[in-house]
């Protein structure tokens, strides 16, 4: 029987993205290690071929060949009697990328550049291209840049770290990272998907402002924005204590947004998204070369949302902005400059109260559209501003150097005004509220720079991947002020939102602020063995903090080691055991003193954790297990014998087993799934009836699976099915007031896809259209899902929601 025959348009580019093209025109599955196509560049293919002929031809010249153990699965082997090997060029890598010989006119006619030796470009930017590639076209990643500042594969990381990849942010249609998180076990919210903040729990702890990252560079004000997925490539979560390499912290972990990069090939593509309540989105993605010799490459994001929600008055409208350049400077060097604008529109949703939403209630259940704020008459906008720079150097193939820089700015609109619940009557009906006026423009501002230093060596008959950096980072508080004062009470059954707000009576405040941090690290990566690793690092850090109202000038100086140990042992390849320990820190506040007028000591955390990590069926399938113990400690409480103070004498502690897989289990078909048992509570506080208490937000139970399909032949090839559980025990709303656990729910999801490749020179000029109708809670259950910060405010999840989007790609 003769092979079938495809259609190729494959330039020549790094190798690992060319086979992702090769997969996408074939079906076929091809694996290899990350080692082996390094810093290659195939000469690519055009024309008319026979899969195997087509596959030829891109080796052609890298020194690669070849073995099949099937039909149409193929894996990638160095050609023990090749003579050729990838040369070093001086040249730029784009204008290498760019040598191809020209297509013959004749179709049906190879076009395979014979004989053309492959040329490296910067190796940091085939990481990327590479990276890219596995994170739009799967949900399995092998590598992860956040946990050690290096490039290492995840097998080999003593900790638990887990991606989330373009390919699940696609596919489940998430705009916000609380709803793309859902699918990490362990991550639970604490706010409403609608609200202007994202608020979230790792491991039973709050991750404040200190847990964001962006290009591994800290985004202090990502959680008061709520970062969208319109240019995220990839969300790395690293979980327990993150000190080591991060500085000051929460416990429980922390979350790096990686966003999109320029692209040496142009690429263009547009979506629009329509959805019940007023949804309207539109996307473009844009990237390209600027010059002949590809050396300078650009991209561009852009997202716009007009969009109403199931609160009333909650409406979600923003525009966002993401420009970036990248300049391959030389074979070694890459330099990139980015800048990111969001502006969000919002009358920010607060919780209802326990009777009605999960309680009953005298007055009946509350409706799920019911909100607490001042309708019309409140607005919380916000306006965030990013601009830096990432220049990175290889001095050869052992050492190389990393500096990046980033500038944030975030300001609240003057004269924003918004209402939250204070306390509900005897009547069941009446709601007491407080309302907010923040007269002035509020700003805050940050700069966050760090310098890493890796070097890869070999001592006392071992390898060694060396990283040295240091970090220099400041958040400033600019101007805060506020109004607080009575608002009209509310009556949540019969709501009248015609009443104008109550006129503040009490002057303004004014709350300024600034943390100022350095921090020097240092780790060793050890190879003891093949399949024996460790590693071990120190940082020191010193903090200066100061707080500064019309009544009060504060300041602190705090300085804090942080360790961290690990060992990995691969029995068998695919097999990683793998043990950890690690510390943080957190600096108390400088307005904190005991009773003795002595500021506290900073909290500090240790987690131990065992684990093992799956990279089967050539890397299609990982799953990581992980038993935790973390404990918070000097958690300030009240003194027992003067309530006016505080004492650090308090604890929490959280423990657990996790489980977390993503998988490619045939081509077509992706799943990723989830568990996690927490047991979160507290364990030392001077008030007894606060030990023992489970922690607020946090189930003992947390399982999701979510799935896709698409069908790769016959009449339903292009076509494909999605859907997920997401399900949740009970939980505490509050540890402070006695109230019945918040019930467990399941929530059911969906989606329908069609993908088509369209012919080349189509009068749209179009590589392809892609169709998804995606759908939440599909038997629009009435559920809580979670309480708002820990307090005694329930916030609804959403009912059945329908998103249908139209996406183009050229």
């Amino acid at each position: 029987m003769s092979e079938p025959m495809y259609t190729f348009d494959i330039p020549s580019q790094p190798l690992s993205s060319a086979i992702d093209e090769f997969i996408k025109v074939t079906n076929w599955q091809v694996g290899y290690g990350a080692d082996i196509t390094r810093g290659v560049v195939s000469p690519g293919v055009s024309g008319r071929h026979s899969a195997r002929e087509a596959l030829d031809g891109m080796l052609s010249g890298t020194g690669l060949t070849y073995r099949s153990s099937s039909d149409d699965t193929v894996t990638l082997e160095r050609a023990t009697s090749s003579l050729v090997a990838p040369v070093v060029a001086g040249a730029a890598a784009g204008a290498a990328a760019g040598a191809v010989v020209a297509a013959s006119a004749e179709e049906g006619t190879s076009s395979i550049a014979a004989g053309q030796k492959p040329v490296k470009v910067p190796e940091i930017f085939v990481k990327d291209v590479r990276e890219r590639d596995n994170d739009t076209k799967s949900y399995v990643a092998q590598e992860d840049g956040t946990a050690m500042r290096t490039d290492t594969p995840i097998r080999d990381v003593p900790q638990s770290v887990q991606v989330i990849t373009r390919k699940v942010i696609e596919e489940q249609r998430t705009f916000r990272l609380q709803n793309t998180l859902e699918n990490v076990s362990g991550i639970n919210a604490t706010d409403a998907a609608l609200s202007l903040y994202d608020n979230l729990l790792i491991r039973g702890f709050v991750a404040t402002e200190r847990s964001y990252f962006r290009n591994g560079l800290l985004d202090p004000f990502a959680q008061f924005i709520a970062s969208d997925t319109y240019n995220i490539r990839r969300i790395e979560v690293l979980k327990g204590p993150a000190a080591v390499l991060y500085g000051q912290g929460d416990p429980g972990g922390i979350i790096n947004v990686v966003t999109n990069k320029a692209l040496s090939e142009a690429a263009y593509s547009a979506n629009v998204t329509l959805g019940n309540f007023n949804f309207y989105r539109s996307e473009i993605d844009a990237t390209g070369p600027l010059n002949a010799s590809k050396t300078l490459l650009y991209r561009l994001n852009v997202a716009g949302q007009k969009a109403n929600s199931f609160i009333d008055f909650a409406n979600r409208d923003l525009v966002a902005v993401a420009p970036s350049v990248t300049w391959l400077m030389g074979a070694r060097t890459a330099l990139t400059v980015d800048f990111d604008y969001l502006r969000r529109w919002s009358n920010d949703p607060y919780g209802l109260p326990a009777e009605g939403t999960y309680l009953p209630n005298i007055n009946g259940p509350l409706p799920r559209n019911r909100s607490v704020t001042l309708g019309n008459f409140s607005n919380l906008n916000r306006t965030s501003y990013r601009v830096g720079y990432d220049i990175s150097h290889q001095f050869n193939d052992a050492w190389s150097i990393r500096n990046a820089y980033r500038h944030s700015i975030v300001t609240d609109d003057k004269n924003s005004l918004y209402a939250f619940p204070d306390t509900l009557d005897p009547d069941q009906r009446t709601l007491q509220r407080l309302q907010v006026l923040q007269p002035a423009i509020n700003r805050r501002h940050a700069d966050s720079m760090i310098t890493n230093l890796i070097g890869h060596l070999r001592f006392l008959e071992m390898d060694h991947t060396l990283l040295t950096g240091f970090e220099l980072r400041q958040e400033k508080t600019d101007q805060f002020m506020y109004q607080v004062g009575a608002a009209p009470p509310l009556d949540l059954y019969a709501p009248d939102y015609s009443i104008p707000p109550l006129p503040f009576t009490d002057p303004p405040n004014n709350f300024l602020a600034t943390n100022r941090t350095a921090g020097f690290y240092m780790q060793d990566q050890i190879a003891i063995l093949h399949n024996l690793k460790a590693v071990a690092g120190l940082r020191f850090d010193y903090v200066h903090q100061m707080n500064q109202t019309a009544a009060t000038s504060d300041s602190s100086d705090t300085t804090a080691v942080s360790p961290r140990l690990g060992l990995v042992y691969q029995p068998i390849e695919p097999v990683s055991l793998y043990t950890s320990w690690t510390r943080g820190f957190q600096p108390s506040s400088p307005g904190s003193f005991n009773a003795s007028g002595q500021l506290f000591n900073p909290e500090r955390s240790t987690q131990y954790e065992v684990g093992a990590k799956i990279f089967a069926l050539e890397n299609r399938v990982s799953a990581t297990l992980a038993w935790f113990h973390l404990t918070r400690q000097n958690v300030l409480t009240t003194d027992p014998s003067n309530f006016l103070f505080q004492v650090a004498t308090g604890e929490q502690r959280s423990q657990g087993v996790e489980l977390d897989v993503t998988a490619r289990v045939t081509p077509g078909w992706n799943v990723i799934a989830s568990y996690a048992y927490t047991d979160a509570e507290v364990t030392k506080d001077n008030d007894p009836q606060l030990l023992n208490k489970r922690l607020a937000n946090v189930p003992y139970n947390k399982f999701t699976i979510w799935s896709t399909y698409h069908f790769q032949e016959g009449m339903l090839r292009g076509f494909g099915v999605g859907g997920g559980l997401f399900a949740y025990s009970d939980r505490n709303g509050s540890i402070f007031v006695d109230q019945p656990v918040m019930p467990g729910y399941i929530r059911a999801d969906g989606a329908v896809y069609y993908n088509r490749a369209l012919e080349h020179g189509n009068w749209l000029g179009a590589k392809g259209v892609d169709v998804a109708v995606n759908m939440r809670n599909l038997l629009n259950q009435r559920y809580v899902a979670t309480s708002y910060n820990g307090t005694p405010q329930f916030l609804f999840g959403e009912p059945f929601t329908v998103l249908a989007t139209v996406g183009i790609k050229f």
